[in-house]
């Protein structure tokens, strides 16, 4: 029988607040890490799920919430070497505001306001750049240049696998994907996000065991 693998899935939008009332986020609704987290399951696997206020959350796995980007890479990095594969769909906050206000700002028509951000921590680029015999996987959500500019951020993070996608991906349960590495790529048209899913997964665990081989027969 085969290893049973542990899969850290990070899934959601992340929240990055402005005040009590007020945040940044995006659309993402946790359906693509819910129908990866099913696709795992099936196979056997274990699941660490980290994931920010999402509408979708899957079940019988160990599920762990956060809300902001800093929390979630607190998570990871406490999670992640008892990762076989690291699989990141979240939609995370690139930047935070540099100041978050303790009450609720109040209009004054007088003045523009305006926000200063800070860089969030590349919580994907962490994983690739300190991956031990493990597979890391990245998604890359782009509103043009979808291959190329998703191999390059396979490259510059060290990902084993990246899947490109556009912005539709938010809306829609049928979707387009590419899923990209070194030397391929595979692109999916008109699939429902658990057909996706079952192929991602089915990717990173090809992609696993080769790794394991080579260091066995090496």
């Amino acid at each position: 029988m085969s290893k049973r693998l542990t899969f850290l899935i990070l899934s959601g939008p992340t929240r990055e607040y402005i005040d009590p009332v007020r945040y940044i986020s995006n659309e993402s609704s946790g359906k693509m890490g819910v129908a990866l987290a099913q696709a795992v399951l099936k196979r056997g696997h274990k699941i660490i799920f980290i994931s920010g206020p999402a509408a979708f959350l899957p079940k019988n796995v160990r599920l762990i919430k956060i809300v902001t980007a800093l929390e979630m890479f607190k998570e990871v990095k406490a999670n992640f070497r008892k990762a076989d594969i690291i699989i990141s769909v979240a939609a995370i906050s690139d930047y935070r505001p540099y100041k978050t206000y303790k009450r609720k700002i109040k209009k004054d028509n007088s003045k523009i306001f305006s926000i200063e951000f800070k860089q969030n921590p590349d919580i994907i680029k962490y994983c690739g750049k300190n991956k031990s015999n493990q597979v890391v996987v990245g998604f890359a959500l782009e509103t043009e240049n979808l291959i190329k500019n998703a191999s390059i951020k396979l490259k510059s993070k060290n990902l084993d696998l990246i899947v490109s996608n556009g912005t539709k991906s938010f809306e829609l349960d049928v979707i387009n994907v590419n899923i990209i590495s070194d030397n391929s790529v595979i692109e999916i048209k008109d699939k429902k996000k658990n057909i996706i899913a079952r192929r991602i997964i089915n990717e990173t665990i090809r992609i696993y065991r080769n790794i394991k081989t080579y260091k066995n027969d090496s």
